[in-house]
């Protein structure tokens, strides 16, 4: 009986668990590219993201991210930002 309940408590947590809050950035070009990430809460870190390839960065309270001068602040909602022809997009 008690095993019931530790599973059933278990399966509940999993459940109700909050997302992670990772922002996936998807490059649709032909071409690689190295981002600047800044957090809000941490250190600026380069990000290097291959062509038509996707990666995940932690951006829990939000960021900047940088590329070709270009910059995009995101809030820690976000999901997914696009990069298309050297530019984000959301």
């Amino acid at each position: 009986m008690n095993i019931r309940v530790l599973v059933a408590g278990v399966l509940a947590l999993a459940v109700f668990a909050p997302a992670a809050s990772a922002l996936t950035i998807d490059n649709k070009d032909k071409a690689a590219y190295t981002l600047k990430v800044a957090p809000k809460s941490g250190q600026e870190m380069s990000v290097a993201v291959k062509a038509n390839a996707t990666t995940d960065v932690d951006c829990k309270k939000g960021c900047t991210l940088s590329l070709d001068g270009k910059t995009q602040t995101v809030d820690g909602t976000l999901a997914k930002i696009v990069i298309k022809d050297g530019k984000f997009s959301m």
